[in-house]
């Protein structure tokens, strides 16, 4: 295939080319999916042969060079459906060096051929308003949204290594992506109500969603391979949030607004704009940046403060955000009516149950984890740093005594004793899982296959033999177990953190110099202090609601089969719990 994408004939050929090229990427995706499935049953010999044959074609001769120039050159400049192609053949080549740890040769070849710049800059110069007319209620073409598609799975895989971030962020692409401005032309509500012309347009608010993500999703990827201490580059990340404050914005208040339907794509974006945010709050030169702005008309990563706390109260609390989800189209309309039994849990709804609701879950708890996680950090105050304390929920401990406006202790006390019992039961499905796994011979026929058709992750046929699927359920079983393991160690995580933000407030709130002494009036921010009276009010209620969860906490038992560091786990939640209990029951601590 690379010979024959080489000759003259297909030199000539642009069309011929592309056909080519759409045979390699199909050969690729094989090569991927065999070593795929190879790493899932720990067989190294056979990845490494597929994979090791198709990079020695690629990186050990003049074919490989000669190639990438050819479709780095199309991807640049061939008409709008072969730069598509050739976009995602660049992206599955890339994909090859994803596990090696040599330099990729794919980077460093657009770095050499100065084609980083070109991809980059296009996306600014030429692409950005032919992207803004694929949001038209009828667009002419939708050629720029798949090309920019396809450019941008190509750059979000290259941000996976370290290299490759380094070379993109080298080339600007933080900078244009803030400053492009299709990415603010957010479709409203209302805006798909009168349909289109031609029933294969996606909506509006669809198009919008393939626009935003991949920027939001090569933000996040390129936020993770920046190091703490890399000032100039998180000021980039910053710009952009700034850049498209207004959209990021109204993606989190639609996620927390009651009166809003919720979906998977929405969802998808506020799981993505939460995660930016905490990680661009995470750095205090940020933050200390906007302090300075204040006043000025700047809008940041500060002004999404309530936005982001309000997320809590509406998704971590309880299960009522489930009333507000829909499918939105065939494909999760399907998913709706398949369970994904990876709980039995009876109380469920049969939305609920379902993959699609599954998924939708999985999300919501990305969202909560990302709030709590983002109220640790602006709460965080560094080491001998003289910034006073800044309360990010309001004191009332009880929820006879908190506010609809701003989340509250009595929130986190919530969130902790539903995590304990989310805890627990997934400890309990994952250990059923994986000793179904072993004993896969237990199971029905029904059980079975009721099991291989509610992975939304596989496709069989429908005469596969009994041998056969309880093989295929023996896999799935055990991929179950470990997902649902990974969901609990991420919750136990999260519990840690908000009983640091719970001993944290408690420790401001309850301390008798925190009110009018500390800031000299009755608020600091947005934030309501308590009174004497309140403070009094405080001890009371904490005294009563919080013993029953501290025993459940201490009682909480990690065991390494199941965590990473279980004892570091333990010891450190442990320690919160003997210093609120000091807190509640003897009133003396610091903060």
């Amino acid at each position: 295939l690379v010979l024959a994408a080489l000759t003259p004939a297909a030199q000539a050929s642009l069309q011929l080319r592309g056909n080519l090229y759409a045979s390699m990427l199909h050969f690729l995706g094989g090569v991927r999916k065999l070593a795929a499935a190879s790493a899932d049953e720990n067989e190294v010999r056979p990845r490494s042969r597929l994979v090791a044959g198709a990079l020695d074609v690629l990186s050990n001769s003049t074919l490989g060079d000669r190639l990438l120039e050819t479709v780095s050159a199309d991807a640049a400049d061939a008409s709008d459906a072969w730069k598509t192609v050739a976009f995602s053949l660049l992206d599955a080549v890339a994909a090859l060096y994803a596990s090696e740890t040599r330099p990729n040769r794919v980077v460093l070849f657009l770095t050499h051929k100065n084609f980083f710049s070109s991809y980059v800059g296009a996306l600014i110069r030429r692409e950005d308003q032919a992207l803004q007319l694929t949001l038209q209620p009828d667009p002419a073409s939708l050629n720029a949204l798949y090309i920019y598609e396809a450019k941008m799975a190509f750059f979000i895989r290259l941000a996976q290594r370290q290299d490759g971030a380094d070379k993109l962020i080298e080339n600007g692409v933080l900078d244009v992506l803030a400053d492009c401005s299709f990415l603010n032309m957010r479709p409203s509500a209302s805006s798909d109500a009168a349909g289109f012309a031609d029933a294969f347009i996606p909506a509006r608010a669809e198009r919008f969603h393939q626009l935003l993500m991949p920027a939001l999703d090569l933000v996040l990827a390129l936020a993770a391979k920046i190091g703490r201490d890399n000032v100039t580059v998180w000021m980039k990340v910053a710009r952009f949030v700034s850049q498209h404050h207004g959209v990021l914005e109204a993606v989190l208040k639609e996620a927390a607004l009651p009166a809003h339907p919720l979906s998977m794509a929405l969802l998808a974006e506020a799981k993505a704009a939460s995660a930016l945010v905490f990680y661009v709050a995470r750095q205090r030169a940020v933050l200390d940046r906007e302090t300075a702005l204040a006043g000025s008309g700047h809008v940041g990563v500060t002004s999404l403060h309530l936005p982001m706390l309000a997320l809590l109260p509406k998704l971590s609390s309880s299960r009522s955000w489930f009333q507000r989800l829909a499918p939105t189209n065939d494909v999760e309309r399907a998913q709706a009516l398949v369970s994904a039994a990876l709980y039995d849990d009876e109380d469920a709804t049969d939305v609920e149950r379902s993959v699609f609701g599954q998924q939708a879950s999985d999300l919501v708890d990305a969202i909560v984890q990302n709030a709590i996680a983002y109220a640790q950090a602006v709460t965080e105050r560094p080491t001998g740093s003289s910034r006073m304390f800044r309360p990010a929920f309001a004191w009332p401990i009880e929820h006879n005594r908190e506010s609809d406006y701003l989340p509250s202790l009595a929130l986190l006390v919530a969130f902790v004793r539903q995590s304990l019992t989310q805890i627990t039961r997934g400890r309990r499905a994952r250990d059923e899982k994986l000793r179904l796994a072993q004993n896969s011979a237990e199971m029905t026929t029904a059980d079975l296959r009721k099991l291989v058709s509610a992975s939304p992750y596989v496709e069989v046929s429908d005469d596969l033999s009994t041998v056969q699927m309880r093989a295929l359920a023996s896999v799935l079983l055990t991929q179950q177990g470990r997902r649902i393991g990974r969901s609990t160690s991420m919750l136990v995580s999260t519990v840690e953190q908000a009983l640091v933000l719970l001993w944290r407030h408690l420790s401001f709130f309850i301390s008798v110099d925190t009110a009018e002494d500390s800031y000299g009036g009755r608020a600091t921010g947005s934030m309501a202090l308590p009174s004497a009276m309140e403070r009094d009010t405080l001890r009371t209620d904490a005294s009563i609601s919080l013993p029953p969860l501290l025993v459940s906490l201490s009682e909480l038992k990690l065991t390494n089969d199941e965590f990473e560091n279980a004892a570091t786990h333990s010891s450190f939640i442990q320690m919160l719990v003997r210093r609120i209990k000091d807190l509640v029951l003897r009133d003396t601590s610091t903060i």
